[in-house]
């Protein structure tokens, strides 16, 4: 897996294109020029990330032998690299206005994860046309929603942390918080309806539902200084071992991907389980989000978090046997009852 990584940079820097050499160069300049801005490093890495994994995808994309990477479509567009180099302007010139200085920052990272997921997701396509069958190559409407989800939700962690619009951050925050646990479901309804249930949408929710979660729950922890609001140390124990089994569920879950998506032949969507532990999740960031937001009700709101979390944890467990199982019947291409496995 480390040599594919190096040998696809090593493309890809073979191949590098005067568009991405001027998006690594906007990212660079916007943090050494003005990165103490708005305590922007969280930002600028997740900039940077996206960068190389821009990269990777490029050279990902040369494996296949198809035209030359730096000529073809993804790479050709220009509208990421000018929403770039805007943002790096709005940040140059805005140094005396907190306010857009940490709106062209929060553009920039949009536009990068969005950048990023879209590359990735067509490079993937080239070497295996299942990823995206079903959208003639194309990305499609319901991975566009779950691309931008996961492209504003990275955004919801700083919100909280750093507060760069004053007293309304945490409103902005929740509500785009919210917007991405509804779009979660949104993005399945319109697969359904367009008909464009892809292998990379099934691929894309799960991410998405980690790359919303883990963030924000960080953003959580780090703004009630770990409490949750929580009145005594026994509850808080509980909570971070119920939070550590629901991290580890997660980890286990990429870790058997990662090794069995190849024989995946049409992926693996939610289990019912799944489905529910996901409800658990969002109900949880729901009401977290509710107790910084409405500091009335701040402790009514941890206590409900808390047996959220609970739920989360023993769903968890029953997630690993049933995705383990389902992960087994798929590869050997065999059905699989999951309402016998409990």
């Amino acid at each position: 897996m480390i040599r594919k990584v190096f040998h696809y940079l090593n493309l890809a820097i073979y191949h590098v294109s005067a568009q991405e050499i001027l998006m690594v160069l906007a990212t660079v300049l916007s943090y050494t020029l003005y990165g103490t801005v708005a305590n922007s490093l969280y930002l600028w890495l997740i900039v940077v990330a996206c960068d190389l994994t821009i990269i990777g995808a490029h050279g990902a994309y040369a494996v296949t032998n198809a035209a030359p990477p730096a000529k073809t479509y993804p790479w050709r567009i220009p509208t990421p690299l000018i929403l770039r180099w805007i943002s790096f302007v709005l940040i140059a010139i805005s140094q005396d206005d907190e306010i857009i200085t940490a709106f062209a920052w929060y553009m920039m990272v949009f536009t990068a994860v969005a950048h990023a997921f879209y590359c990735v997701l067509l490079a993937m396509n080239a070497h295996s046309p299942t990823w995206l069958e079903g959208t003639n190559g194309d990305i499609g409407l319901p991975n566009w929603i779950s691309i931008s989800r996961m492209a504003l939700s990275v955004i919801v962690p700083h919100l909280y942390a750093v507060h760069p619009f004053g007293a309304e951050s945490n409103l902005l925050a929740t509500t785009i918080l919210f917007v991405a646990i509804i779009t979660d479901a949104a993005d399945g309804f319109v697969a359904r309806r367009l008909n464009q249930c892809t292998k990379a949408g099934k691929a894309l929710d799960p991410l998405g539902d980690k790359i919303i979660f883990y963030p924000t729950a960080v953003a959580f922890l780090l703004a009630t200084h770990g409490t949750i609001y929580l009145d005594t140390s026994l509850l808080r124990w509980i909570f971070y071992i119920c939070f550590a089994i629901m991290f580890a569920r997660d980890v286990l879950y990429i870790i058997g991907f990662a090794i069995y998506y190849t024989k995946l032949k049409d992926g693996i969507g939610a289990s019912m389980i799944d489905k529910v532990r996901m409800a658990a999740l969002c109900a949880w960031l729901g009401v977290s989000a509710l107790a910084l937001t409405v500091p009335g009700i701040k402790y009514r709101m941890a206590i409900s978090g808390f047996i959220f979390m609970l739920a989360i944890a023993v769903l968890s467990v029953f997630s690993v046997i049933i995705d383990y199982k389902r992960i087994r019947a798929a590869i050997e291409n065999r059905p699989f009852d999951e309402e016998n496995i409990i």
